[in-house]
């Protein structure tokens, strides 16, 4: 749907060999200059984004499901808001009603109490 929508989606999970996430980070780091090129997506698993990652040059961050552990939300939302960002950071963070992943986040409230 992203690319039908005129995105440019780079992405990568756990199989994503070493050589290819690091050609996806850099083509998402890299500015297109004066060209008018299309808004780049980068898709990520939540395991895959919570580690070893910098990407300074996202603005948003899209959490599509709680993770159980939530200390790994804010790592994999970190990767974004690190030292050489200048810009403001918007992170949001979906779940369905009445689902497990209300209940989770449920908990996670209850951990920050």
């Amino acid at each position: 749907m992203l690319k039908k929508a005129g995105f440019a989606v780079l992405e990568f999970t756990g199989s994503t060999t070493i050589p290819k996430r690091h050609a996806a980070i850099r083509d998402f780091q890299s500015s297109q200059g004066g060209r008018q090129a299309a808004a780049k997506v980068f898709v990520i698993t939540m395991k895959t984004g919570s580690v070893g990652i910098t990407l300074t040059a996202a603005t948003r961050v899209y959490l599509m499901e709680p993770c159980l552990d939530p200390a790994m939300e804010v790592q994999a939302a970190g990767r974004i808001h690190r030292l050489g960002q200048t810009k403001d950071v918007f992170v949001a963070r979906y779940c369905f009603r009445a689902s497990i992943e209300e209940a989770v986040v449920q908990l996670h409230e209850k951990i920050k109490s």
